[in-house]
């Protein structure tokens, strides 16, 4: 046993949450606190070759990072080997009610913008403070992101993490003359970026990047947007979607290792912002960044943050206004998907009514309730009815530019003065005081039933603006 680590029996097992080649993960409670956590096994197959170089790695990794949107190690301990079982060392985690792949194919879920905008902050946010500290994660995906019923995001399993140098992309050689690589069977398929599947072997934060693009438009779309059965055929929907790359686009793609044998690659044109236009200006703008098939083009994590979209309305939700949700992992789900076929792998996109917390007004399946960040009624013709062929629901809402409002009021409405008395009074002026008997005129009444309704006050300001005042956006409260 390390020294220092707890033991097996100060937990008890409750379920199991989930499993795969690194071993298993249960849910489980301490036995003399009372508190309920996660342990993930890591099953030693090989005792004489010591623990997995990915295990290591992950522990020396999470121990060394501290930010409240990347899980916490709190524990460990190791089980000797009996019989034909395995030793396992165990690593305790705080207990997650969520990961976002459960909550998307979770049928009383849905999510609205503003939440969606929530997840989207602390994920990025997570995802700088990694990268600003020589962090690749390098599987970033929806069932590795856990959410908590507070609205607290949590970047996990970092199984495939490393460390990394920023200006590997720049320098192809290290201090002894030796060519820096690393590997390129990272990322799972239908989040990995075009360089990788083309075989790049020196690369930085910006594969991290596109994995959360694919995040962004699955929690819009409920399913995953580039489901590619091969390499190839991910290729083939990456060109679909983001277009085929050229030399303008992205200088020297073709001399990367997958393009050697290819005579030619099917062209299309970039169709990103026509499938996703519904999702809103800024939406689709931050998302066309961040899938940029150019990887010198993609958005870094700092300037996403900095985006439109972090700025204008609705901005991200308070997390205490969220709606409790039920458990929902990927596991729980693919087991339900075998016990019962016939229900449909995705949730359907108008979603059931979620767990509204303790006290709360009901709520009947439209998400959280607004923050105070809310337009007044848009006009009648910014609704769209007619349906489109891009399988998009519609948007919640029209989204308008930073610029304001449609068509602002251009003066303001006063009834005209009263008109002036025919005789005046003798008035005595006396030094430093007001003249005697002087009244108010009565207030204006600026309002008429056919004005257009004006911001309300927590309307925020240009985003620059903002910018100025906050730095990084407005803080979010976990409570």
């Amino acid at each position: 046993m390390f020294v220092g680590c707890g033991r097996q029996d100060d937990y008890n097992v409750l379920t199991k949450l989930g499993e795969g080649t690194f071993g298993e993960v249960h849910k489980a409670v301490h036995r003399e606190k009372g508190y309920i956590v996660a342990l993930k096994r890591i099953l030693m197959h090989n005792e004489k070759e010591g623990m997995p170089v990915t295990a290591l790695r992950e522990i020396k990794i999470l121990k060394s990072l501290c930010h409240p949107n990347i899980i916490n190690i709190q524990d460990m301990f190791v089980v000797k080997s009996i019989g034909k079982e395995p030793l396992s060392v165990y690593m305790v985690f705080p207990y997650m009610d969520h990961d976002l792949a459960g909550l998307l194919e979770n049928e009383r879920v849905k999510f609205n913008p503003s939440q969606i905008k929530l997840y989207m902050k602390q994920l990025i946010e997570g995802t700088e403070y990694m990268h600003r500290n020589h962090i690749l994660h390098r599987d970033m995906k929806a069932a590795n992101l856990l959410i908590s019923n507070d609205g607290c995001l949590k970047i996990a399993d970092f199984g495939l993490a490393r460390a990394f140098d920023p200006k590997i992309t720049q320098v192809k050689e290290d201090v002894r003359g030796k060519e820096r690589k690393y590997t390129n069977c990272v990322v799972t398929r239908w989040y990995r970026p075009p360089e990788l599947l083309l075989g790049a072997r020196q690369y930085g934060g910006e594969v991290d990047m596109w994995g959360i693009g694919c995040v962004l438009g699955e929690m819009f779309w409920r399913r995953p947007i580039l489901p590619g059965g091969s390499d190839i055929d991910q290729l083939e929907k990456i060109w679909q979607l983001c277009g085929t790359p050229n030399e303008q686009t992205w200088p020297g793609w073709d001399q990367l290792p997958g393009c050697e044998g290819v005579r030619t690659w099917n062209t299309y044109n970039r169709r990103l912002r026509i499938v996703y236009e519904q999702i809103g200006s800024e939406t689709v703008d931050l998302l066309d960044k961040l899938l940029s098939c150019n990887p010198r083009e993609r958005l870094t994590a700092e300037q996403a943050l900095d985006h439109d979209y972090f700025w204008t309305d609705p901005l991200p939700a308070d997390p205490k206004s969220l709606p409790k949700y039920e458990a929902s992992h990927e596991f729980d789900k693919r087991g339900r998907r075998q016990d019962h076929p016939s229900v449909s792998y995705i949730a359907a996109a108008g979603g059931a009514r979620p767990f509204p917390p303790p006290n709360a007004p009901p709520n009947y399946g439209h998400g959280p309730l607004q923050p105070p960040h809310r337009r007044p009624p848009p006009p009648r013709e910014h609704f769209r009815t007619a349906p489109t062929n891009h399988g998009l629901p519609p948007p919640p809402f029209p989204s308008y530019s930073s610029q304001g409002y449609p068509n602002p009021p251009q003066r303001f409405h006063a009834p005209p003065a009263p008109p002036p008395p025919t005789t005046l009074p003798p008035i005595t002026l006396r030094p430093g005081q007001p003249p005697p008997g002087m009244g108010q005129w009565p207030p204006l009444d600026v309002t008429r039933p056919d004005m257009p309704p004006y911001p309300p006050p927590s309307m925020p300001r240009h985003p620059s603006q903002l910018r100025n005042e906050y730095g990084r956006g407005p803080p979010l409260n976990y409570g």
